[in-house]
């Protein structure tokens, strides 16, 4: 064979290789050449993106955003390009102006600081407090006007199982639909995006969360519904003072709903929040009576404050005693009694030793 056979020959085959490569690596070529004009940002198209990171979001969801509006063709590849050149990055809340055409030095550029920051509030419920104050408590923080926060917790329409219980009631007779349901807690929102229902969603949530089934199962075996499980933790809420006192004070009430004597669980706080009641729209005399347990037999037709899971487990779990009264001295000592003489007896001591108040 002639050397000149044997170099064609070879050439061939060589050139057989190399467009057999060259068709095994052009769709790989193709696939990559995206990644590297975006990563370069080279033939990038000029389109601003203003990004939210949000406190709550971790760093695929805002890849996968960046990805979704086009400011990176691919989130994993990004991210992959972040992990490996900014191992240390780390994702901060805020505002950020950014382009589809920058480069991914130029991205890690403009993440690294926010255009402007977030405005997250905060404010706390304590325990005990009505619906009311609540709303007090949001507007003062500036989220949202009380009478917007009122109208958002005087609904139903919210996805809780707990809220089919609610509906069962006389709905004439109440005052505020979602009173004693809004948990008591420490809640932050973004000031420039939240909404009276999402705040209103959130404290439910939380409820949910913390008042937990086998709580609501315990009160149904003690034959207390959903409502009646919180209304007699408002009720015992705002008589106690703490876990000590939530437990005897708790079973008082139980003693006297178990009756077949004293029925009325005569709770001054009841009257209080009844007369309070005037300031509702469809507020009557029946819806007075339905609240103020001087008025109505057992328990209120729903529950006066917010009350919080220690006063709730106390209901769960009250006192073994055989008292029907309490009353408290001016500094905030407990004295109960079994009996109508021995609870008169006790207040007429505290006159006399000057500690009545």
């Amino acid at each position: 064979m002639k050397k000149k056979s044997i170099i064609a020959i070879i050439f061939s085959i060589v050139l057989v290789i190399v467009i057999a490569a060259f068709i095994v690596l052009l769709p790989k070529i193709k696939g990559y050449l995206p990644f590297f004009y975006d990563k370069m940002g080279i033939k990038q198209e000029d389109k601003p993106y203003t990004l939210i990171i949000d406190k709550y979001e971790y760093e695929n969801e805002v890849a996968i955003r960046l990805a979704e509006n086009g400011v990176v063709c691919s989130s994993y590849r990004f991210l992959g390009y972040f992990k490996k050149n900014h191992a240390d990055f780390e994702w901060k809340t805020g505002v950020y102006q950014l382009n589809a055409n920058m480069s991914y030095k130029e991205l890690f550029k403009a993440l690294s600081s926010p255009s402007s920051d977030l405005n997250y509030v905060k404010f706390t419920v304590p325990e005990g407090t009505n619906i009311r104050g609540i709303a007090a408590i949001v507007e003062k923080s500036g989220l949202c006007s009380a009478s917007d926060f009122l109208a958002a917790a005087d609904s139903y329409d919210y996805n809780y199982s707990f809220i089919e219980d609610l509906k069962k009631r006389d709905q004439s007779l109440i005052g505020y639909k979602l009173e004693g349901f809004l948990f008591p807690a420490t809640y932050e929102f973004r000031a420039d995006t939240v909404t009276p229902k999402e705040i209103v969603d959130e404290m439910l949530k939380a409820f949910s969360e913390y008042v937990d089934e086998d709580m609501i199962k315990k009160a149904k075996d003690m034959g207390l519904s959903v409502n009646e499980f919180i209304t007699l933790g408002s009720v015992v809420q705002a008589e106690a003072f703490s876990k000590e006192s939530m437990k005897y004070v708790a079973s008082v009430f139980w003693n006297r709903l178990n009756s077949t004597g004293v029925r009325q669980l005569q709770s001054d706080p009841t009257t209080t929040y009844a007369k309070a009641l005037s300031v509702v729209s469809h507020y009557s005399s029946n819806m007075k009576a339905a609240y103020d347990t001087y008025s109505c037999i057992g328990l209120p037709i729903g529950p006066t404050n917010c009350p919080g899971t220690d006063v709730l487990a106390a209901v769960l779990n009250p006192a073994k005693t055989d008292y029907y009264y309490f009353v408290t001295d001016k500094n905030g000592k407990f004295y109960y009694n079994e009996t109508y003489q021995g609870h008169n007896k006790t207040i007429r001591n505290l006159v006399d030793n000057n500690l009545w108040g």
